[in-house]
């Protein structure tokens, strides 16, 4: 996982550092072509300003703090002959004792003279300069950032991926452990009775029928976990009624208690979903040993609140956050006679999400569901 995790960081640093230096090209090329067009925009508007009977040192200097031209070179011409004149931007390249020089040559033609007014390039590459340098140094920190902001995303998307690898790995282990079992239980029974040639196949027959009902309801979770529902086809649900009809099927294996007000507990939902959801619940409660389960509604201005409080052995509070992951036994031992696959309250929290419901899981002298719902507005 650590390779996995450092190769994802060199490719990420690199994606990084190509975008950034993408961009940094971008804006150096657009801000040498701006500061062109800028120079080129002020040179035009100096011709434009020069009277050539008036003009004089003094007005050359104030021309350049003005403008911020910087040296600025003003040639004006009287001559009679315009023939070979061009008026526009011009270019050439001058011998300094430093280095070459480009000059930028503005020419206007003002009869009976010829204004050209030049700059060098490099008044602008000066600025530019500046610019590139703090770009840099800002492009170099937001690169910093980024790697840190991307590191700390591929560490938490690694931790994501290692625990699905866990969840996957327990889940084969899952998976192998309760199909096995049943499997086994029916190979034996059918050999014991094969060799004892039994005639009284009743009692064989049932148990194999329980394991098989086992391997069904395995199947039956797995598939529903795969399938995706949506609440186009919401209809108003009573809670009090639909927790009866949940009721006439548990009645013989807990006992219940309940506490309704005389509100309406009316929701938009599916009914059979809600009941796969609660009974669910009340599976689990029988499963790790209540003998007795409340069932409470109230209605509290736009929701209402289900809670169910069993009185069995309860769930450890450090395991309460993983309850609802998919795969995940609170009791991990499968030296322990009680059967599950770690799917029931997962099924549990994706129809309650689908419902818009909130669940609280309490686990003091027993293990509360307290769920909220939308109260339907009719």
């Amino acid at each position: 996982m650590n390779n996995f995790k450092n190769q994802l960081f060199y490719k990420y640093a690199l994606v990084v550092f190509l975008i950034i230096a993408f961009f940094e090209g971008i804006l150096i090329f657009g801000l040498k072509k701006s500061f062109d067009t800028h120079l080129k925009d002020k040179l035009a508007i100096i011709a434009s300003e020069i009277t050539p009977n008036n003009f004089n040192k003094q007005k050359l200097l104030q021309i350049q703090h003005h403008h911020k031209v910087f040296p600025l070179f003003v040639q004006i011409v009287k001559t009679d002959n315009f023939n070979n004149i061009k008026e526009g931007f011009s270019t050439n390249q001058i011998n300094t004792p430093i280095k070459k020089e480009k000059v930028l040559t503005y020419t206007i033609i003002k009869k009976p003279y010829i204004i050209r007014i030049s700059t060098l390039y490099s008044t602008n590459d000066d600025k530019i300069e500046i610019i590139k340098i703090i770009s840099l140094i800002a492009s170099f920190i937001i690169y910093l950032i980024s790697l840190f902001i991307g590191w700390k995303f591929i560490e938490t998307i690694s931790k994501e991926i290692e625990l699905t690898f866990k969840k996957l790995k327990n889940f084969n282990s899952n998976v192998s452990h309760e199909l096995k079992t049943p499997l086994a239980i029916i190979k034996s029974k059918i050999e014991v009775a094969l060799m004892n040639k039994e005639k009284d196949c009743d009692k064989l027959l049932k148990d194999i029928l329980e394991e098989i009902e086992y391997i069904n309801d395995i199947t039956e979770k797995l598939l529903f976990l795969t399938k995706s529902y949506n609440n186009k086809n919401f209809s108003p649900i009573d809670l009090e009624e639909l927790i009866f009809e949940i009721y006439e099927k548990y009645e013989g294996k807990i006992e219940f208690e309940f506490y309704f007000g005389e509100d309406d507990y009316i929701i938009l939902g599916d009914k059979t979903l809600l009941k796969i959801a609660i009974g669910n619940i009340i599976e689990n409660s029988i499963k790790y040993g209540a003998t007795k389960i409340e069932i409470t509604l109230q209605k509290q201005k736009s929701r209402i609140i289900l809670s169910l409080k069993d009185n069995g052995i309860g769930i450890p509070k450090e395991k309460l956050p993983f309850i609802f992951d998919e795969f995940y036994r609170v009791d991990e031992s499968h030296s322990k006679n009680i059967k599950g696959f770690g799917l029931g309250l997962s099924i549990v929290k994706n129809i309650l999400n689908l419902h818009k419901a909130k669940v609280e899981v309490k686990s003091k002298g027993g293990v509360e569901f307290i769920i909220e719902f939308p109260a339907h507005k009719e």
